[in-house]
């Protein structure tokens, strides 16, 4: 196969993905405000997490300071880099940004099945190559049509772990590809990704160590010399630039490990996947996605037998099986092990399993699978409301909550204080530019994905005081107690008001201030 013949398939077909993406997101923008599935409203404008890096490029073009926070996972590789291409690409438009984001991870996400597929088949012909990624993107593509789940959605999100999808799907390359070049770019992307995702590790290891017992078991260590050369260098370079890292972490990596924590966690395992069964997509697809997780783990114990017998298979295939069919329980019992297992690490024990399937189809079978998904894609996007969401997608560009629409009439344009959760999903889609800095119930800045300067070097002129929201509200008291009573008040909603102060305040955390 030429590279000649590949790159104008591969490209050809990446464009038809970025366009269907677009499709389904715009499908969904355009569904009713107040349901679930309309989840770019209902999930990307409201989640505090998805606007952080959004915020960070507003911060970078407006000039600011940009002492940021971020959390265990700090974006810088890949997330970052790609919002600020969808983030240039629009020139800050908000609506638009989560567009291009879900548009730029769908196209790298197929570009990274396509190079797999060519050096796993390295014998097949371009149109073999794309028809078999373009089988393992289909459910990418689906399932954000069906059903009230974000987690269907995830890979289409800014911060929602896609770095770690990537990387899941990207270490096999690290030993297919065959020039120095190559091997140092994947060695490199690898190593940043792991270094802003450390969750990557604990989902790859099993499968790493896998092919690397396996690989001993049938020829010895020496066999295994040079493999682990790269992935140890990988990870030596991988713990470097985590601690350049290090002041981006709004936390430390073992302040997740805790018993107390991890038992919360577990507990709400189980309300959390009830919660997916009230839906009847949901309660087809979910546990269809657990069953291909223990198919994904069937064939690698297959890859395994094949692997470690004198006269087995020893290929490439073979070790991408085992390793690609470890990741989605072998990570989530690696998860486990670690005391930090969480429901947000779904994506790759429910959702991933689709796209292993369907990439690993025949290659006779390809073809039909892809004519079956396109065509199941498009019966999905009609009955689902697709022909007048899409009409009604442009009331997506431009939705604001009441309560946005309250403080852009009440306080146009200035600065005030808020709660995590209601600063950025108040404050970015406002039409007059307000900022909140957010704050805990106490009065006290938070650091967690958001710019620590906020609260230091700058003063704000109302609180928004919102008892209905999905954190304790800021403590009237506490704020009567330093800045004395409101000038004026208004009511946004039941249990939600602003307070409005003439001068300016200040939260530092060393000292509170007025004027």
């Amino acid at each position: 196969m030429t590279r000649a013949r590949l790159i104008p398939a591969a490209a050809t077909a990446a464009i038809v993905i970025a366009a269907l993406t677009a499709l389904v997101f715009l499908v969904r923008a355009g569904g009713d405000p107040g349901d679930a599935a309309t989840w770019p409203i209902t999930w990307e404008l409201r989640s505090s997490d998805n606007g952080t890096l959004f915020q960070f490029w507003q911060d970078v073009a407006a000039g600011r300071s940009l002492d940021w926070s971020f959390s265990p996972q700090v974006f810088v590789f890949p997330e970052l880099p790609m919002s600020g291409v969808a983030f240039l690409t629009v020139g800050g438009h908000l609506y638009a940004y989560y567009l291009v984001v879900a548009v730029l991870n769908q196209v790298v996400l197929f570009l990274l099945l396509a190079a797999l597929a060519r050096l796993l088949w390295p014998d097949a012909t371009p149109a073999a190559v794309v028809l078999r990624a373009g089988a393992g993107i289909l459910p990418l593509l689906v399932l954000p049509l069906v059903g009230t789940t974000w987690l269907f959605s995830f890979h289409l999100a800014p911060t929602y772990y896609v770095g770690m999808y990537l990387a899941l799907l990207a270490a096999p390359l690290l030993l297919l590809v065959r020039t120095r070049a190559s091997r140092i770019l994947v060695a490199v992307g690898l190593a940043l990704t792991i270094a802003s995702n450390p969750l990557t590790v604990l989902f790859a290891g099993p499968g790493l160590v896998a092919v690397a017992v396996a690989r001993v078991v049938r020829s010895g260590w020496r066999s295994s010399a040079r493999p682990a050369l790269l992935v140890g260098s990988v990870a030596l370079v991988a713990v470097i630039a985590r601690v350049g890292f290090s002041p981006l972490q709004g936390t430390g990596l073992l302040t997740y490990i805790d018993l107390e924590r991890f038992r919360s966690r577990v507990d709400a395992l189980w309300p959390y996947w009830s919660f997916q069964m009230i839906d009847p997509a949901a309660r087809v697809l979910l546990p269809l996605g657990a069953i291909l997780a223990v198919g994904c783990l069937v064939a690698a114990i297959v890859a395994w037998v094949r692997l470690t017998g004198r006269a087995g298979d020893a290929g490439a295939r073979a070790s991408a099986t085992l390793y690609l069919g470890l990741v989605p329980l072998g990570g989530l019992a690696a998860t486990v092990i670690a005391l930090i297992t969480h429901y947000y690490y779904f994506w790759p024990a429910l959702v991933l399993p689709f796209v292993l399937a369907l990439f690993a189809v025949p290659a006779r079978a390809a073809l039909p699978v892809v004519i079956a998904g396109a065509g199941g894609l498009l019966v999905v996007g009609v009955a689902t409301g697709g022909v007048p969401n899409l009409a009604n997608a442009g009331g997506y560009f431009g939705y604001r909550s009441a309560e946005t629409r309250c403080l852009d009439r009440a306080v146009p344009g200035e600065v005030g204080f808020a709660t995590f959760s209601d600063a950025r999903r108040v404050g970015l889609p406002s039409a007059t530019g307000i900022r909140l800095i957010p704050l805990t119930a106490d009065l006290t800045p938070n650091h967690w994905l958001t710019n620590r300067d906020y609260a230091q070097l700058e003063s704000g002129t109302f609180f928004y005081l919102n008892d209905r929201g999905d954190e304790y509200a800021l403590d009237r008291e506490a704020i009567r107690e330093r800045f004395g009573e409101p000038d004026r008040e208004v009511r946004c909603g039941d249990g939600q008001r602003l307070w409005i102060y003439a001068e300016p305040v200040t939260l530092r955390e060393s000292e509170g201030t007025s004027g």
